[in-house]
């Protein structure tokens, strides 16, 4: 295995003239930003996701939609993001919302690496207090509108043409079993999807999983049909597709995810446990 753009604190020196975003979110509404101001790598830029990686649009689009790849370019050049710059992006939770921004600038063909553990992995003495700006670079010219089909699936294609998909729910079993549920709508999850907390994988990456856990990720990667990953609302479902990548396999994204699919009454939801 390979944890390819999984970095770890001392592969740091090798990257060249890196950009270094620092995404630091939560569900519960805390603000990232404060954190951040609590410490942060040396020379790392602050990334609003909410404004930076998504924009508004109807429920049905899930609480994350993708903003057009242009909008996004704009918004990352002003962070010091070029065509050809190396970027390392980080978070106080273990990557997990790193990642998302990591699969915009993969999809766009940008070198990017998350930092594996977060910033509690990093030693003290590369922690800083002041914050960082960033130095803007001119937007550059996309030759896509749309985020390209091989990376995403819709909910047209759940709902139409499921038995090409295996699905991979990112969120915590508890979820997905519907025992519990803080913010969509209903709890449960998309009909013939496979539990697959993102924790589970990075587990096995870091070296602390168990051997059945490690024996249920080969098998989901041996599994001929297309991994499709999804979450509550298209933020940690990138991280399955960035771990999935060290186990040499692609997945694509759902972006509306399960608060998108849960937000139309007419969607069918389980709680069971999909094991096929």
């Amino acid at each position: 295995m390979n944890a390819g753009p999984l970095i770890e604190p001392d592969q740091i020196p090798t990257l060249i003239d890196p950009v270094i975003l620092d995404v630091r979110w939560y569900l519960d509404g805390r603000d990232g930003y404060a954190s951040y101001l609590q410490g942060h790598y040396s020379g790392a830029v602050f990334v609003d996701l909410d404004t930076v990686a998504t924009e508004p649009a109807p429920p049905t689009a899930g609480r994350h939609p993708l903003p057009p790849p242009a909008t996004f370019v704009r918004s990352i050049a002003e962070l010091g993001v070029g065509p050809t710059s190396q970027v390392l992006i980080m978070d106080d939770a273990r990557g997990s919302i790193a990642a998302r921004i990591w699969w915009m600038l993969d999809v766009l063909g940008i070198e990017a690496y998350v930092l594996l553990g977060g910033v509690q992995s990093l030693p003290e003495a590369d922690i800083c207090l002041t914050p960082c700006h960033a130095t803007p670079k001119a937007p550059w010219t996309l030759s896509i509108n749309e985020w390209p089909e091989n990376r995403v699936v819709n909910t047209d294609e759940i709902e139409n043409q499921s038995s090409r998909f295996l699905l991979l729910d990112a969120r915590s079993q508890e979820r997905y079993l519907g025992d519990e549920e803080p913010i969509d709508r209903v709890g449960g999850h998309i009909p013939g999807a496979r539990s697959l907390p993102w924790q589970r994988v990075l587990d096995t990456i870091e070296g602390s999983s168990v051997d059945s856990s490690r024996a249920e990720i080969s098998n989901i990667c041996d599994d001929e049909r297309e991994l499709v990953a999804y979450c509550g609302s298209g933020v940690t479902a990138c991280t399955l597709i960035l771990a999935l990548r060290a186990y040499g396999r692609e997945a694509k994204l759902y972006p509306a995810s399960y608060s998108g699919w849960s937000s139309d009454p007419s969607h069918i939801v389980c709680t069971d446990i999909c094991d096929d």
